[in-house]
This record gives C-alpha cells, structure tokens and sequence, in this order.
C-alpha cells in the first residue's frame, strides 16, 4: 500500500528545527555578562503561555542561577588569563 508508505516518511521526515541566535561584537570579545545570558537563554526558556506562578518561579531560579553562571565564567576568564600570562612569560624566557 503506497498510502502507507507515503504516512510514514511524512513523519519520518518531519522535523522541527531549533531557533538559532547570532551573537556578535565589535572589537572585542563577548563578556562574562553576555555570555551568561546566552548560556541563560539556552538553559532555562518558558513559553508566553505558561501560567504565571510557572512564569514567576521560573525567573526567579534564572535570576539565582544567573549569579552563579556568570561566578564561574569570570573565574575561567581570570583562569585563562593567568595560563596566558605563564605561557607568554615562559616563551619570554626560552628566548633570554
């Protein structure tokens, strides 16, 4: 049966594609805050038509998790900075 078969790659084949944002800057890189709300937008979304005490709970737990994502993305850019900082003044040192 043709009608069958023509159901099932209707289905097979119906697949819903996730948004995709574009972030950019100018001269510069993205900072800790900017980079915590991207990562915020892709952890925690409610839908305009949840009901409102789902709505509320849910802002206030991306607030709370908003001050711990961004802690620990200052704390890797400081990391970062200070491998940077070793390996340059190691490179300084192998060219005495």
């Amino acid at each position: 049966n043709t009608d069958g078969r023509r159901v099932m790659a209707e289905q097979a084949f119906n697949i819903e594609m996730g948004s995709v944002a574009v972030h950019t800057t100018e001269n510069r890189g993205h900072s800790a805050e900017e980079i915590t709300e991207m990562a915020l937008d892709k952890i925690i979304h409610v839908g305009d038509n949840a009901p409102q005490p789902i709505r509320d709970q849910a802002m206030a737990y991306r607030s709370e998790l908003r001050t711990i994502v961004l802690f620990y993305i200052r704390q890797a850019m400081l990391s970062e900075r200070v491998t940077i900082r070793a390996e340059i003044a190691a490179e300084m040192k192998e060219n005495e």
